[in-house]
């Protein structure tokens, strides 16, 4: 019954996927499922472990704007004789992550997070600064339900110089680098539990739930405006995997949806680890957009044993590695996109406070309770 429920979840999830994104504004990760601090603020101290989450992402390596052109403070562009202008304007995306858990008495009762991602699309960046706070709710049977919250700063910049005017000296097109900041809130669910395989997950949000309009330049001619983003993500845990007890298969999905009249255009990563001893993992990633398929990624992962890296060691530090193989036309002016992602998780015990011992005059002698 339980495998049962759970591919109901899978199933219905995969069938919304049509009906729920629209152009990806936030930034995209490959290995969402060990990064979930950065779209769902839910799930800070969701591990009962202090989360350090590094990630660095290369999309579309190779993907350059070639210019002969080269354009001064003043407008003007200059004609290069011998070497075009090469600028990468692939999307490059890096994160950082913490987060902390609120345990009292060996229960989760939450967590606190904080997180900075720098992301940069043609001559656009964007950073987030995002710090929050989840509420977490144990349940009897070992299940958990948490709330979250995050507020995020975001300052968006565009360079100008990149960018090519049809006149020269437009007004409308900034000569340097501009920037705007505003700040937004995201919001999420996150419910797991121990009673589904070896144990299941699914988790709602979304960010810039009060999207911002950014605007560049004095004059404020081009803006660029937030949406909403909503996100699900779905997995679990199936251990001793086609009857091998050193195997542990751990599928998950994500639907991606952006709000902006309406819900089109799907995005669905369908995903799948398979982790051998708690040392080597491996796996792939399905990238559906629209009617099509974007994107195949290879997974890689590594446990270093120099932690004792176990499914309940007091620390974990995991590497993984993945490489996207475009499906599209894209495939011809670029050479794939590369992720390298970090996490490192510990616990951390304050020492038990000591046991004071006290004397009277009248009973000078030394309690056998404290020997």
């Amino acid at each position: 019954m339980n495998k049962q429920l759970l591919g109901r979840i899978l199933a219905v999830a995969g069938l919304l996927a049509p009906w729920m994104v629209e152009a990806q504004q936030d930034p995209m990760f490959t290995h969402f499922t060990y990064n979930k601090l950065f779209y769902n603020p839910a799930y800070a101290g969701a591990s009962g472990q202090y989360c350090l989450n590094a990630i660095t992402h290369q999309q579309w390596l190779g993907f350059d704007d070639e210019s002969p052109y080269l354009r001064t403070q003043s407008g003007t562009p200059i004609e290069m004789d011998l070497d075009k202008m090469r600028t990468n304007i692939a999307p490059q995306t890096m994160g950082l992550g913490f987060s902390a858990p609120a345990i009292y008495k060996d229960k989760n009762y939450g967590g606190a997070s904080f997180s900075y991602v720098s992301d940069k699309i043609g001559y656009e960046s964007s950073l987030y600064m995002k710090g929050g706070l989840a509420l977490a709710y144990p349940m009897l049977d070992g299940s958990n339900i948490r709330l979250g919250v995050d507020f995020a700063n975001v300052t968006k910049s565009l360079n100008g110089q990149g960018l090519r005017a049809h006149d020269p000296n437009d007004p409308m097109i900034p000569n340097g680098q501009v920037s705007d900041s505003r700040t937004t809130l995201g919001v999420g669910a996150y419910y797991t539990t121990p009673n589904i395989m070896d144990g299941a997950y699914i988790g709602l949000s979304a960010t810039n739930m009060t999207p911002q309009t950014f605007s560049y330049g004095a004059s404020g001619t081009i803006t660029a405006e937030t949406k909403r983003h909503y996100y699900l993500v779905a997995g679990y845990k199936q251990e001793s995997f086609l009857g091998n007890p050193a195997l542990v298969l751990e599928p998950a999905i994500l639907v991606k949806a952006a709000a902006n009249a309406g819900f089109i255009k799907p995005q669905l990563d369908m995903q799948g680890m398979v982790t051998w001893n708690d040392l080597f993992a491996g796996g792939a990633n399905l990238r559906v957009y629209g009617a099509g398929v974007e994107s195949f990624s290879l997974m890689f992962g590594y446990y270093p044993p120099l932690l004792g890296n176990s499914a309940g060691a007091t620390q974990r530090l995991r590497v993984g590695y993945s490489y996207d193989i475009p499906m599209n036309r894209l495939i011809r002016s670029q050479t794939g996109t590369h992720e390298i992602q970090v996490n490192y998780c510990f616990t951390f015990t304050l020492p038990e406070r000591p046991v004071k011992v006290y004397r009277h005059p009248r009973w000078m002698e030394r309690s056998p309770e404290f020997d």
